[in-house]
C-alpha cells in the first residue's frame, strides 16, 4: 500500500516537473517573439544626404528631426546600396541587391520573381500595409496585392480594424532633384539660406549656379522638417505613438553634383533615424547612447522589419537585421552599386568598411561627367560643365570630366569628400588588394547580373532575367572577370582582349570592346585589333556591340561607315545610340548637317542631338535649353 502511494506520489512529481520544463521551454522559445506586435512607420524623403544637425550639418534648420534624433537612434553609417531611386527601392522591397536581379539599370523595369517582396510576409502576419505613394521598384510585374492601399490617400488611419497592427510608408518628394532641376536659377526667391553662406565642396568650382543650387536645396530640407512634424503629430493624435517604431530615412544620397547616381558617400550615404517607444527601446541595439555606428544598408531593411515582429528572414534575402532580438554581428563591409547615367552605361561597384572605401569603375572609357537630360536641368551641373569647357576648373575639379580610373580608394574618415585617391599609395596596397578580392568574390558569389549590357538583359521577356540566368546556367562569373580585366587592361594585355572580342558570349565581346576603347582614349594604342572591324561589319552582331565598335573606329580612323551607322541608329531612336553619339565629341562634325535636320523631331531625344551639336561647335551651350519644349522626348522622365 505504501509502495503504491509512493509510486503515485513520484508519478505526480515527475508530471509536474515535466509541465514546468515544457512551460519553461515554451517560454524560452517564444521569448524572441514580441507579445504585442509593434506598428512600423516609415517616413521616406527623396534625394537627401545627411544634411541634418544630428549629422553635423550647420546650414539647415530641422527642429522636428533634431528632437527625433535626440530621442531615437541615429545611424551614422547608413547607406542606400544603390545610388539612384528605382534600384535602391528595388533593393528595399526585395531584400536582394538590385544588380543580382538585373534591376540596377535606373528606370529600365525588369520582371522580378513574385515572392521577392517583403510586404507579403507582413500581410501574412496580420499587418495592414499602406504606401503613400511612390512605388518605383524598377519591376514590370509588381504583384497587385503588394499593399492593402497604395495611393496618395493611403494611411494606417484607414484600416478597418483599429486594433490591427500596421506597416505604413509615407514618401516626401519636396527634396527630390526636380526641386533644383529648373534649368536656370530664376524665380528662386524668397529663400531662407543666403547663397554666400554655404560651403562648396572642393571638387566643385565656386560658381554662382552651384552655390544657388546648394542653398536652394537646403531650403527644401528646412521645408521637409515641417512635413515630418505633420506626420508625427498625426501619429500622436491617432493614439498609436506608444506602439509605433518610426524610421526616418532618405531613398539615396543628395542630388547635388557628384551625389545622386554616384557611389561616393554623397550619392549613397543616407540619414537614418529610428525612434522606438519605451516598450520597444530594448530592441534598439545602440552602440553608444543614441548613436549606432554599425554598417547598415537598404539590403537590411526588410530583414529588420521582419525581425522586429518575430518573422524569420527568408532564405533569398541577402541582408541581416540591425534591430530587434537575436541581431547578428555587425557587417565588416557593405556593398554599393550603380549602373548608368540614362543612356550611358558606366557601372561601378564599391565596398566600404565604414572608413575605407574601394570603388571599381568597370567602363573606364568614359568620364563620370557624361551629360544626360535630367540632371543637366540642374543649373549646378551646367555651371560645372561650362566652367570646365572654358578652362576654369582646377585639376581636382577636372577629374569628373576625364575617363574614370578603374580603382578608387579613399579614407573617408580623413577625406570625407573622397578626392584623394589612395589606390596607388604603397601604404595601402595590402588593404586595396584585399578589398578588390572581397568585392569580386562577393559579386561572383551573389551572381551580379549588372555587368550584362542593357540589350542583353531580356527586358522584353516575362521570365525574370534572374530566373533565366539560374535556369540556363549563364557564365556570370566569366563576364565579371572580363569586365574587371577590360577596365584595367594595359597594352600588354591586348592578346587577351582579342580573345574577348572573339568570344561566343556577347557580354564578353562587349567588355572586350570596352577594353580597346579605354586604351584608345588614353592614347595607349593607335591601331585597333581587326576583331573590332569584324564585329562592326557583322550584320548579325548585337547592336550595342556594333555601336561600341563603330565608336572605336570613328575615334581611331575617322571611319565614315561607322559614323553613319551611329547616325542611323540615332534616327532609329535606338536607346544606346544617343550616348554613343554624344561620346564622339567633336568627331561628330562630319554628320553635323544631318543632326541639324533632326532638330525638332519630337520622336527623337532632342537633348542628346543638341548636346552633340554643342560638342561640334554648332550650338552655343546656352542653347541646350533655350528653345526646348519640355514635352519633347527625353525630358522630365525621371520624376
Amino acid at each position: 500500500m505504501v509502495t503504491k502511494r509512493l509510486s503515485i506520489y513520484i508519478t505526480l512529481i515527475v508530471s509536474v516537473s515535466l509541465i514546468l520544463v515544457v512551460s519553461s521551454f515554451n517560454s524560452c522559445k517564444n521569448s524572441d517573439v514580441p507579445t504585442e506586435k509593434p506598428n512600423i512607420l516609415w517616413l521616406v524623403v527623396e534625394d537627401m544626404s545627411p544634411f541634418l544637425a544630428s549629422y553635423g550639418n550647420k546650414y539647415t534648420t530641422t527642429p522636428t528631426l533634431n528632437a527625433l534624433a535626440d530621442n531615437g537612434v541615429v545611424f551614422t553609417n547608413a547607406f542606400s546600396n544603390g545610388a539612384q531611386c528605382s534600384p535602391a527601392r528595388s533593393t528595399l522591397m526585395s531584400g536582394i541587391y538590385a544588380p543580382m536581379l538585373a534591376t540596377d539599370w535606373h528606370r529600365e523595369a525588369r520582371a522580378v520573381p513574385q515572392d521577392f517582396y517583403y510586404t507579403k510576409y507582413l500581410q501574412e502576419a496580420g499587418y495592414y500595409c499602406t504606401n503613400n505613394s511612390k512605388t518605383d521598384y524598377n519591376a514590370k510585374n509588381v504583384p497587385k496585392k503588394l499593399w492593402n492601399e497604395s495611393n496618395q490617400k493611403a494611411s494606417y488611419l484607414n484600416r478597418p480594424n483599429k486594433t490591427q497592427p500596421f506597416f505604413s510608408v509615407f514618401n516626401y518628394n519636396g527634396t527630390h532633384t526636380k526641386r533644383v532641376a529648373t534649368r536656370n536659377t530664376k524665380g528662386r526667391t524668397p529663400r531662407t539660406i543666403a547663397l554666400d553662406s554655404v560651403a562648396v565642396p572642393p571638387y566643385l568650382p565656386n560658381v554662382e549656379e552651384i552655390k544657388n543650387d546648394i542653398a536652394w536645396y537646403y531650403d527644401a530640407v528646412n521645408k521637409m522638417d515641417i512635413w515630418v512634424k505633420k506626420r508625427l503629430d498625426e501619429l500622436e493624435a491617432s493614439g498609436e505613438a506608444d506602439n509605433t517604431i518610426v524610421f526616418f530615412y532618405s531613398d539615396h544620397g543628395g542630388c547635388l553634383p557628384r551625389g545622386k547616381a554616384y557611389v561616393y558617400d554623397t550619392g549613397t550615404r543616407v540619414p537614418l533615424i529610428v525612434h522606438l517607444p519605451e516598450k520597444y527601446k530594448h530592441l534598439a541595439q545602440t552602440t553608444s547612447e543614441n548613436k549606432n555606428d554599425n554598417l547598415v544598408g537598404f539590403i537590411d531593411f526588410a530583414p529588420t522589419v521582419l525581425n522586429l515582429i518575430g518573422i524569420e528572414t527568408p532564405d533569398f534575402m541577402m541582408g541581416q537585421p540591425f534591430l530587434g532580438k537575436q541581431v547578428p554581428e555587425p557587417k565588416s563591409e557593405l556593398f554599393l552599386y550603380r549602373a548608368n547615367q540614362e543612356q550611358s552605361y558606366i557601372p561601378s561597384r564599391a565596398l566600404t568598411d565604414g572608413r575605407y572605401k574601394l570603388i571599381w569603375n568597370f567602363n573606364t572609357a568614359y568620364p563620370n561627367g557624361t551629360r544626360q537630360s535630367y540632371q543637366w536641368q540642374m543649373p549646378s551641373y551646367q555651371g560645372w560643365d561650362k566652367a570646365h569647357i572654358e578652362g576654369k576648373t582646377d585639376s581636382l575639379q577636372s577629374v569628373f570630366w576625364k575617363p574614370t580610373t578603374a580603382i578608387e580608394f579613399y579614407d573617408t574618415q580623413t577625406d570625407s569628400f573622397e578626392v584623394n585617391n589612395l589606390a596607388n599609395d604603397p601604404k595601402y596596397q595590402a588593404k586595396v588588394s584585399q578589398m578588390k578580392q572581397d568585392l569580386i568574390a562577393f559579386m561572383k558569389q551573389k551572381k551580379d547580373l549588372g555587368l550584362y549590357p542593357w540589350s542583353m538583359r531580356k527586358q522584353k521577356d516575362t521570365l525574370p532575367f534572374y530566373s533565366y540566368v539560374k535556369q540556363t546556367n549563364q557564365p556570370v562569373e566569366a563576364i565579371i572577370d572580363a569586365a574587371a580585366f577590360a577596365s584595367t587592361a594595359k597594352v600588354s594585355d591586348i592578346e587577351t582582349i582579342k580573345g574577348f572580342l572573339n568570344s561566343d558570349e556577347p557580354a564578353i565581346r562587349f567588355w572586350g570592346s570596352v577594353g580597346v576603347l579605354q586604351l584608345l582614349e588614353r592614347q595607349l594604342i593607335n591601331d585597333v585589333p581587326d576583331e573590332v572591324n569584324k564585329n562592326f561589319n557583322n550584320d548579325n552582331e548585337n547592336t550595342e556591340i556594333r555601336l561600341l565598335s563603330a565608336e572605336i573606329l570613328v575615334k581611331s580612323e575617322a571611319n565614315k561607315n561607322a559614323l553613319n551607322y551611329i547616325l542611323d541608329q540615332v534616327k532609329n531612336d535606338y536607346f544606346i545610340a544617343y550616348a554613343t553619339l554624344q561620346n564622339l565629341g567633336a568627331l561628330a562634325k562630319p554628320i553635323e548637317e544631318e543632326l541639324i535636320k533632326l532638330r525638332g523631331n519630337k520622336k527623337l531625344n532632342q537633348f542628346y542631338i543638341k548636346s552633340a551639336l554643342i560638342n561640334t561647335g554648332q550650338l552655343a551651350y546656352q542653347d541646350l535649353w533655350n528653345d526646348t519644349d519640355k514635352s519633347e522626348k527625353g525630358y522630365n522622365h525621371h520624376e
